[in-house]
């Protein structure tokens, strides 16, 4: 009689031959690809993460340490501010300057005017002196009926007069270790100004006057305005830039 197959190795062997088919088909589709979101922090690496942290501290300790100063610049005058007014004055100026006092407003209480004169030397030496000039009168000029003025023509000699003022006294003597810049500064606009209607050449010197007006009353009868007039101030190549 011919052997008869063994059930078992029957299917042992049937067995075999669909693992075989089912490795060489795959076991199922591909796993997904891995994508780096980087708006995920976890995703991030461990020096990433340190590095920004890192520059939001520094940013936020640099944050602090400005309104520090900006509020010492600002606030009214005490212990802190007087101790640390050197340091407050190099960090604020020039970049960083504050025109306002918390809770204390200062109102003006003075019209200034602010004049200029120049003398010129001609070829043969010859040194003649103009008239006075209103630059205050020049920047209202273009500042009324101007729906767009300038910056410049708004507070460049305004805050020129206020650093001059605030590092001179009332006869001009210096007060200040900035009252040279405040000078150099005075005098460049007039220098500027006279080059921009094309009377510069020959330019020497430059004299300042201001004329104070005081506020009064709306009712009271308008006081009459004093004249300060200060020395003649040598003119450098440099204010012809």
């Amino acid at each position: 009689m011919p052997a008869q197959e063994s059930p078992a190795a029957g299917v042992g062997e049937a067995g075999e031959t669909n693992e075989v088919a089912e490795a060489a088909r795959g076991s199922g589709p591909p796993p997904p690809a891995v994508v780096f979101d980087p708006e995920d922090p976890e995703a991030r690496s461990p020096r990433v993460r340190m590095a920004a942290a890192a520059v939001t501290v520094l940013l936020l300790v640099g944050v602090a340490f400005h309104l520090l100063f900006v509020f010492l610049h600002v606030a009214p005058e005490n212990r802190a501010s007087r101790e640390y007014q050197e340091q407050t004055r190099d960090w604020i100026y020039p970049v960083f300057e504050q025109n306002w006092h918390l809770f204390a407003p200062d109102p003006l209480n003075t019209n200034t005017r602010v004049n200029a004169r120049v003398q010129y030397r001609s070829a043969d030496g010859t040194v003649t002196t103009s008239e006075w000039m209103d630059l205050t009168g020049d920047d209202v000029a273009h500042i009324r009926g101007n729906p767009f003025p300038s910056k410049a023509d708004q507070n460049l000699l305004r805050r020129a007069w206020e650093f001059y003022s605030g590092s001179h006294d009332s006869e001009g003597n210096r007060t200040t270790g900035r009252a040279e810049l405040a000078e150099e500064y005075l005098r460049r606009i007039v220098v500027k100004r006279m080059q921009a209607d094309g009377r510069a050449d020959g330019i020497v010197a430059v004299q300042i006057r201001a004329v104070l007006t005081p506020i009064g009353a709306p009712d009271a009868v308008p006081p009459a305005p004093t004249t300060r007039e200060f020395v003649w101030w040598e003119t450098r190549p440099d204010d012809f830039r």
